[in-house]
């Protein structure tokens, strides 16, 4: 959870600052405060959220390093089922599937905790693991 954390405040800020300088209008601020503009940006925000954060995630998962910022800072990578480095692909699937382990009121999060290899719906669906380094 700590992991998740970390790399969430590395998203959003990074993510929010560009979003900042490009949508907000610098000379005149009255826009900004339309409902209109309001929505636009939120969504936009929330489309390059979506967006930028599986390619984060899958990009850093299947690096050399096999974790994210985040899972370095707490000592965890990901592997496949043989331990090896994932693919691009297998760490998109697993990224893309966390989308079904949200669904149902985090369901597929919640396997983790009465799974005896902890593993969550996204990792039993791309056949990774979360291991310590």
């Amino acid at each position: 959870m700590l992991a998740w954390f970390i790399d969430r405040i590395i998203i959003t800020s990074v993510l929010s600052f560009f979003i900042t300088w490009s949508f907000i209008p610098h000379d005149d601020f009255k826009e900004f405060f339309d409902i209109r503009f309001l929505t636009l940006s939120f969504g936009i925000y929330q489309i390059s959220k979506f967006i930028i954060g599986t390619l984060y995630y899958a990009v850093m998962e299947s690096s050399k390093h096999q974790a994210t910022l985040g899972k370095l800072a707490v000592g965890v990578k990901v592997t496949d089922q043989n331990g090896q480095r994932l693919t691009f692909s297998k760490a998109l699937l697993r990224n893309l599937s966390k989308i079904i382990s949200g669904w149902l009121l985090g369901i597929g999060y919640i396997m983790i905790i009465f799974d005896e290899r902890k593993q969550g719906l996204h990792d039993k669906i791309a056949d990774t693991y979360v291991v310590r380094i």
